[in-house]
Parts: C-alpha cells; sequence; structure tokens
C-alpha cells in the first residue's frame, strides 16, 4: 500500500495524500491530519493510465465534463454492494418461509398432437430472514479544473467519525476500479461547474413498440440473469409491455438490469428488473424526474406509490393497475 502526502497538483486542486493498492481497513493512516468538518472529494487526475477502466465504468471515449455514472457490479464486491445492496441473513431468528418463482411447463398430448404449456408458478422454500441494505451508490463524475485538466470525483463528504463508513468505502471503492485514489481537500473552488449528465439510462426512441420488436433489447438483458430465471423474467418484461408503454428506458453501467416502462397518459412509470423474488415499483412522476435519481433513492420507499411484490397475483396487480 503506498501512501503519498501532496501538499499541491498541478490540477490545481489541493490533494492531501494519493492512496494505491487494492483495499485499506481504516482510514486512520490516511486521513488523520485533516481536521473535522473539513470538504472532501476522492478521485483521480491521471486519467490517461485508465482509460479501459474508465470505459468499463459507463463513461463515453471523449470524457466530457459533467458525465456522471454508478460504476457497475463487474469490478469486485464493493462494486457489487455500490450498485445492488446487499441481502444480509439474520441467523439468530428463526427461519421463514420465502417463494421462489419458476416456469412450469407441462406436455399435453391430444391423439397425435403434442401441445406444451408453461405457467409461472411459486415453489416456497424455508431461510433465515434478511435485513436488505440499500446500495450506497456513490457515483463519479467527470470535472475540469481550473487549470484545464480533466478529472474523475465522487463527492463532496464531510470528514466526520459518522460518515467514516461512507469515506471508506468510497476509496476502496476507488481502489477496486483503479487501484489508486487521490483525496482532495477543499477542491470544489478549483472546480469548473457543469451540468450534470447522468449517463445511467438508454431512452429508446418514442412510441408503442410490440413485443416482437422489444424482444431484441430486452434479450441482451435479460441474458445477464441465471438461465433458470430467465422465462420468469421475459415473461414480466412481456407483461408490462402488453400494456402498450409510451416510453421504454434500459439501465446502463450501475443500473444494467433495471428497465423502466412509462404510461404517460396515466402518470404512471414502473421500474422492472432482472432481480427475481423482488418487486416491481411504481413511481408517478415525469421520466426526466425520475431518470435524475439516484438508484438509493429510486429504491428507497420514499419516492414510490408502490411495490409490486414478485409473488402470485402480480399480474393480476399490474393489470388493475394499468387497466
Amino acid at each position: 500500500m503506498l501512501q503519498t502526502p501532496f501538499t499541491a497538483h498541478d490540477t490545481g486542486l489541493v490533494a492531501a495524500t494519493l492512496i494505491r493498492g487494492k483495499r485499506i481497513r481504516s482510514l486512520d493512516n490516511y486521513l488523520h491530519v485533516l481536521r473535522p468538518g473539513v470538504e472532501l472529494y476522492f478521485g483521480l487526475s491521471r486519467l490517461d493510465r485508465h482509460t479501459s477502466a474508465l470505459l468499463k465504468a459507463g463513461f463515453t471515449a471523449r470524457l466530457l465534463p459533467g458525465e456522471t455514472v454508478l460504476p457497475p457490479p463487474v469490478f469486485g464486491p464493493l462494486s457489487l454492494y455500490n450498485s445492488e445492496g446487499k441481502q444480509v441473513p439474520i441467523k439468530d431468528q428463526p427461519k421463514e418461509t420465502a417463494y421462489r418463482l419458476i416456469e412450469w411447463r407441462l406436455t399435453e398430448w391430444h391423439g397425435p398432437y403434442r401441445e406444451e404449456r408453461s405457467d409461472i408458478r411459486e415453489v416456497p422454500y424455508e431461510r433465515y430472514p434478511r435485513k436488505s441494505l440499500l446500495p450506497p451508490g456513490v457515483e463519479l463524475m467527470i470535472a475540469v479544473t481550473t487549470s484545464n485538466q480533466k478529472s474523475i470525483l465522487a463527492g463532496p463528504f464531510t470528514y466526520s467519525t459518522e460518515d467514516s463508513p461512507r469515506l471508506l468505502h468510497t476509496i476502496n471503492l476507488m481502489l477496486e476500479i483503479f487501484g489508486e485514489c487521490e483525496v482532495f481537500v477543499d477542491s470544489s473552488a478549483s472546480i469548473i461547474s457543469s451540468p450534470i449528465r447522468r449517463l445511467n439510462w438508454r431512452l429508446l426512441p418514442p412510441g408503442v413498440r410490440p413485443w416482437n420488436n422489444l424482444q431484441g433489447e430486452m434479450q441482451s438483458i435479460i441474458n445477464l440473469a441465471p438461465a433458470g430465471n430467465r422465462p420468469v423474467i421475459e415473461n414480466r418484461f412481456r407483461t408490462i409491455n402488453g400494456f402498450r408503454p409510451s416510453v421504454v428506458a434500459i439501465g446502463q453501467a450501475g443500473f444494467a438490469g433495471y428497465v423502466v416502462f412509462g404510461f404517460e397518459e396515466k402518470q404512471i412509470f414502473l421500474l422492472e428488473s432482472i432481480r427475481v423474488n423482488n418487486a416491481t415499483y411504481v413511481f408517478g412522476r415525469q421520466w426526466e424526474q425520475l431518470s435524475r435519481l439516484s438508484k438509493t433513492e429510486i429504491l428507497e420507499n420514499t419516492l414510490q406509490q408502490d411495490r409490486i411484490i414478485h409473488r402470485s397475483g402480480w399480474h393480476q396487480h399490474i393489470a388493475r393497475l394499468l387497466n
């Protein structure tokens, strides 16, 4: 682990330290010289050394100022937790009955003719209760300094004991993705303000699209899931699309696997994902407002109008909502 102290950097940002390695376990050896309450950013100023990682994180090749992404869960356990959160089993409590959705297939013979039928069914199983931890949702942004140097920044954060877990998580996230992390102090005065351009969603051309037209776009998303879950996921996507949404947006970077179906006349927007045994999120705000939210804001219970659990009865609930 390399730690290099700085007094100033040629980017115009005041950098407190440079950390290199795979992971740190404590802030004590790196930020102890800072006074509580100081404003921090974490990032990188030498982007030319990390071109492939930046593209993998979801940035465009042009690295335009203001580009902002939630890194995808492909770099390791920290990027997975940062974008997806965690389900932690509570092993000091009795087990509970949970349900897994599967595709059930049946072959019927009518004389010489064979008919294939399928349905979505629940399979009960026992497990420990789960505690859901929301994703930290730390985003990375392309910023330009007053010396015309492009940098990657996450923040701002406030240096405090209470915020130490989030600071530690962000440093380790940077190390997991890039192998190094710079800690910038009071850098906002050296950053040229740019409009934020979140790259987390790709909006498909407007208009109603039948499933056979949309299926090609959806298949690459469905294929991100384990093979046994794909028929259940496709069934949900196909069912919602059957109600003729006017807006379809596909998640990218840390939102990969998520799809928004918008019904503008009804002021209903559904967030669906490839995660099984979860829920469909119902929002009443316009797509432009929804697309500006962070993933944590979207998944918190305070902004959604409803959560339709992926259980038996889901199809009927969707039909009541959209009819």
